[in-house]
């Protein structure tokens, strides 16, 4: 296995989750939100400086194992955001709150000056204590069995102990407490990943001060470092499992309804053509703002942090837009156009086997759609408009999309010259 590998992979990891995490954070300003992404990237950042090559880079430095400090910088600053992060989640103050709702906000108000002092006392330690004769690509086993390393872990690890337990006893009783389920495991794996993270600490802190007693301990020291490194990765893998599984079901229901925004595009296109008045999603940068980037689209997604406007609000305003252009076509379609349309597919469904013939009502509507789009292209409308096409017991903007996904397949497979005949047909009979 290379050098390092874990190290990369946990960072990678927690980088990931940070950079998924941060548009949300960003865009909507939520205090918990912005605790949870900052607890990510601080956590990133003390990883990233774990890794050979940004260890490398900082060791060119004139101060020795800098690295190590602000790797501790960082890790604090995390376990800060993500007790302020707890303490968000519980809403506004409230007296008759229960006592361990009450004792984790008032650990949050405090936690950032903890945090300074403990920087301040680190950096003491550090620079009094700590022997730096030389650089060391380990910091714990290669300054096993020194006093002044074991005081500078042991005053890190306070404060990372501290945020561990609170955090570990908070999701552990949410998680009994929670009516979701995805919510539930969630929690669960959280208070799972600071059982880990507690028992890294434990195992790290009196191995250190046991070296120090012990000096026929030292030679462990490499094998104390694999296993809590393997802790190390296991913990940061259900910490970022575990604040992902309560979005699992928003993240399928948006990937869902982002596919059949795009299957329905082609019906869109054609119909927003004929009454471009109907596209509400033209007037979507009416909430977005203006953006950073405007003349390069992709660029402007990526980069723009604006409003958001959901994948569900997007899906809603392409049905409606269709459903409104479909409505103005009335005044195109000659009386008895679905008709036509009914009688042209049970004909030609006698030419396909049972099971591979579609909904005839989809089916229909997708003629009649297309009939009438000629007749809108020939300038025939009405005073008078034709009558509704048939209602359809449609319970959810994703059932109405189903639907019309099922007439956009029908679309597409309906030739100009059928609809056409079609049109012509239920002219005649008007």
């Amino acid at each position: 296995m290379p050098t390092g590998f874990n190290d990369y992979l946990v960072a990678l990891l927690i980088t990931g989750v940070a950079l998924w995490r941060a548009p949300a954070a960003l865009r909507w300003g939520d205090t918990q939100l912005r605790a949870l992404c900052a607890g990510y990237a601080g956590f990133a950042a003390a990883l990233w400086l774990k890794t050979p090559v940004v260890e490398g880079l900082i060791s060119r430095l004139p101060i020795t194992d800098l690295a190590v400090l602000l790797e501790h910088y960082a890790g604090a600053a995390a376990s800060v955001c993500i007790i302020i992060y707890v303490a968000a989640g519980y809403g506004p103050s409230d007296d008759s709150a229960p006592r361990p709702v009450v004792l984790t906000r008032k650990l949050a108000r405090i936690a950032p000056a903890a945090a300074l002092g403990f920087a301040v006392a680190l950096t003491v330690v550090f620079a009094t204590l700590v022997d730096r004769s030389h650089h060391t690509s380990d910091f714990v086993a290669e300054h096993v069995g020194e006093p002044g390393a074991a005081a500078y872990m042991t005053i890190y690890y306070v404060l990372q102990t501290t945020s561990c337990l609170a955090n570990m006893y908070q999701w552990g009783r949410a998680s009994r407490l929670s009516p979701s389920r995805p919510l539930r495991i969630g929690l669960a794996v959280l208070a799972i990943a600071m059982a880990l993270a507690t028992a890294y600490i434990i195992i790290r802190v009196l191995y250190m001060w046991g070296a120090v007693v012990s000096p026929a301990l030292r030679p462990a020291a490499p094998t104390v470092a694999d296993i809590t490194a393997g802790i190390q990765l296991v913990m940061f893998i259900c910490f970022a499992v575990g604040t992902s599984i309560p979005t699992s079901n928003a993240a399928a229901a948006r990937w869902t309804n982002s596919r059949l925004r795009k299957d329905l595009k082609s019906l869109h296109r054609d119909l927003i053509a004929a009454f471009p008045d109907v596209a509400f999603e033209a007037s979507l940068a009416n909430f977005r703002g203006r953006s950073l980037v405007p003349s390069v689209p992709w660029m402007r997604k990526l980069f723009d942090w604006s409003m958001p406007i959901a994948i569900e609000d997007r899906l809603a305003f392409r049905i409606h837009a269709l459903a409104d252009a479909v409505e103005q076509l009335r005044h195109y379609a000659p009386p008895g156009l679905f008709d036509a349309a009914e009688d042209f597919v049970a004909a030609a469904g006698g030419d396909v086997h049972e099971d591979e013939r579609p909904n005839p009502q989809a089916a229909a509507e997708a003629v009649y759609i297309k009939a009438a789009l000629v007749a809108f292209a020939l300038g025939e409308r009405r005073a008078r408009p034709s009558e509704r096409l048939p209602r359809k017991p449609l319970l959810s903007i994703e059932a109405e999309a189903r639907w019309w996904r099922q007439v956009q397949e029908q679309y597409a497979a309906v030739t100009k010259e059928q609809a056409t005949n079609v049109l012509l047909a239920a002219s005649a009979m008007a």
